[in-house]
């Protein structure tokens, strides 16, 4: 009952320098602001195969908020690897709790499904595209996949034929 009495503390959008994005955080932390960096799980075609990159969903911004209520804002804009406070006008651009933990749950939902063993990007059900060899330009749907060789549905003479075709030629639709 007491918690409903207090303030809420909206998160803000801070915007970093480029690629600065980890230093603002450990910045902000050290002065005692809460901080969330969310990142995303991004596949890349490596001469080895494939392998995970973790990127930040929202290059050059991040979230912060006060940690206790009597807390300033004012700080944040001369943090190293700050450029300051997203505004509009004079003020500052602010997310509620529920927008936040929406954010949250779509990161945590992204890598729990890029946390499933395999070193393959492609789960059956996917939809793709051929982008390369004699098939390019033909999309369907994968039905399974195994090292290299991702097996995929397609429609072909009006019947689905299941076809191997290497992981580097398909992309996701």
């Amino acid at each position: 009952m007491i918690s409903s009495l207090l303030p809420a503390r909206p998160w803000y959008v801070c915007f970093t320098k480029p690629r600065r994005e980890a230093l603002a955080v450990r910045k902000l932390e050290e002065q005692g602001y809460e901080v969330f960096l969310p990142f995303l799980t991004q596949w890349q075609k490596t001469r080895d195969g494939w392998s995970r990159k973790q990127q930040v969903m929202f290059p050059r911004y991040g979230f912060v908020r006060c940690s206790r209520c009597e807390q300033s804002i004012a700080p944040i804009r001369s943090t190293p690897g700050v450029s300051g406070l997203v505004t509009f006008g004079t003020v500052p651009a602010a997310l509620d709790e529920a927008t936040l933990e929406a954010i949250r749950s779509l990161v945590e939902r992204q890598a729990g499904g890029a946390a499933a063993d395999g070193a393959c990007p492609f789960q059956t059900g996917d939809a793709v595209d051929i982008s390369a060899g004699p098939l390019k330009g033909l999309s369907g749907v994968v039905s399974a996949f195994a090292g290299e060789r991702v097996t995929v549905l397609l429609t072909l003479l009006g019947r689905e034929k299941p076809v191997a075709i290497p992981t580097g030629h398909l992309t996701l639709t």
